[in-house]
């Protein structure tokens, strides 16, 4: 496993499995590849796409299906597509549709869909670990990861000792992911990046913003005055003032989040390979 991110990973040979396999506390263990592959379209166009193994007897960790029938991956060549961001750069394939990877023959058998994207902007298809390592090119250990079902969430701790005695660490879902999400935002420049930018934006919206109102505020003034001769408490006049700013803040909000929605339709017009999303997270 890479000390970096766990998210690459180094072949692992069979008796690992094996010995998992035989662990007190687990309730079963199976393969899962994962690799990456250049596919060849019906145009002549070539696409890097990302593909996953399962174990061919239970297809433990197969993705949800929203068509065709998960049965359907254990036919000749049969693979799922995730339907995703980066689905489109497949030419948008359906049920039925072929590809060639490495001279083999690929049918698109399903589409899936899943939680997140791939974090490496490439198309996922999901396939049996047997034909995974038949169709890539791959050094002599082909075990990317190992899946593990404890029998008790008290079994976990036992279980990590285990591995870790021989060389391999285990991780739980959501160590996994904590691990993979503090790589990207502290160990490249992506977090950096976003985070300048977020401060630079910040900074400049603030200052015009706070310019704004306090020009507004002593263009007012003499209006205040009235109202406040006329009886109008100070909490009020406050209320009011922060009213305004607020409403004038989410209308801008919405502007601009409006405006990189349409930018982001107009820019998948033009490019149909473009991946783009605009979720509750990010924006």
């Amino acid at each position: 496993m890479s000390h970096e991110t766990v998210s690459n990973s180094i072949g692992m040979p069979d008796y690992v499995l094996d010995a998992v396999r035989s662990m007190q506390g687990v309730k079963y263990a199976v393969p899962l590849y994962s690799g990456g592959a250049l596919v060849k379209l019906a145009d002549g166009n070539y696409q890097s796409v990302t593909v996953v193994g399962l174990d061919d007897t239970s297809l433990y960790g197969r993705p949800e299906l929203i068509e065709g029938n998960i049965q359907d991956i254990y036919a000749e060549n049969g693979f799922i597509l995730v339907k995703d961001a980066e689905y489109s750069k497949l030419e948008n394939p359906h049920v039925g549709s072929q590809f060639e990877l490495n001279d083999h023959r690929g049918v698109i058998a399903g589409i899936a869909r899943v939680a997140t994207s791939g974090l490496y902007g490439t198309p996922t298809l999901y396939t049996t670990y047997k034909r995974a390592i038949q169709y890539i090119p791959n050094p002599r250990f082909t075990i990317s990861y190992v899946l593990v079902e404890p029998k008790s969430a008290s079994d976990i701790p036992r279980i990590k000792q285990q591995v870790e005695a021989l060389g391999y660490r285990a991780r739980t879902k959501e160590e996994f992911m904590k691990r993979t999400e503090d790589f990207f935002i502290y160990e490249t420049g992506g977090g950096t990046n976003m985070l300048i930018m977020t401060l630079m934006s910040f900074i400049v919206g603030l200052s015009i913003s706070g310019q704004t109102f306090y020009t507004f505020i002593l263009e007012n003034l003499e209006r205040f005055g009235a109202l406040k001769a006329i009886g109008t408490k100070s909490r009020d006049l406050i209320r009011m003032i922060l009213f305004q700013a607020s409403f004038t803040a989410l209308t801008g909000y919405g502007l601009g989040v409006g405006l990189c929605v349409l930018l982001i339709y107009l820019a998948r017009l033009r490019l149909p390979s473009y991946a783009a999303m605009v979720t509750f997270d990010n924006q």
